[in-house]
């Protein structure tokens, strides 16, 4: 059985536009799925305990969160080769990466940071002190603003990427678990798990 914690459909992308990427925690493994037939193709090797997956924008690499081994793995998907180890701070949970295509920043749950990385230099470009339990990661299409939230501490926490510092917090309700922009900037979208709700936010204010 396929313990899967976080999905990935490439629809924009022509390559694998009929493929879904899955993390498998417990068995160290990503699971590459014929979004037609539902058939796993492929099944490739990660480090320990995988949990957030994402592409590139240009879809040229595969970042996956290797929360037990503390990095963030860079996976070519054309061979499923790890190609290199990325800094990510201590048990990296789930991340986003900047329009731009450069900075991911990642929420690093037993120490309340996101720690940001440089994926051309590799190397850790700031580290930012959150809320208990970060988690979900959200930027906003202008890449302006970073949204990480904090499961215990339940809030969103808004941080002006240029300067990294935290401008705003919002307290939403228990245990937010993602946060997501709508594709015109103008809202911010975060649910909470154990609220059972969803915060929708104005961005402008």
């Amino acid at each position: 059985m396929i313990r899967a914690l976080l999905l990935t459909t490439l629809l924009a992308s022509p390559a694998f536009a009929d493929e879904i990427w899955v993390t498998n925690e417990a068995d160290d493994t990503v699971s590459v799925i014929d979004a037609s037939t539902f058939k796993v193709l492929h099944t490739y090797e990660t480090g320990e305990r995988p949990r957030g997956i994402t592409f590139s924008r240009d879809f040229k690499r595969v970042y996956i969160c290797a929360s037990d081994s503390d990095a963030v793995q860079v996976m070519d998907p054309d061979t499923g080769e790890i190609l290199h180890d990325l800094p990510s701070g201590e048990d990296p949970e789930q991340f986003v990466i900047a329009p731009d295509d450069r900075l991911l920043y990642i929420a690093n749950e037993d120490d309340a940071i996101t720690t940001v990385v440089d994926t051309q230099t590799r190397k850790v470009v700031a580290q930012i002190d959150v809320g208990v339990e970060p988690e979900g990661m959200g930027i906003s299409p202008d890449g302006k603003v970073q949204v990480t939230t904090s499961e215990t501490t339940n809030m969103a926490h808004w941080i002006d990427t240029e300067t990294h510092k935290i401008i705003a917090n919002s307290l939403v309700d228990p245990r937010p678990r993602h946060a997501e922009f709508s594709p015109d900037g103008a809202q911010l979208w975060v649910s909470s798990e154990i609220g059972g709700t969803v915060a929708i936010f104005d961005t402008s204010d």
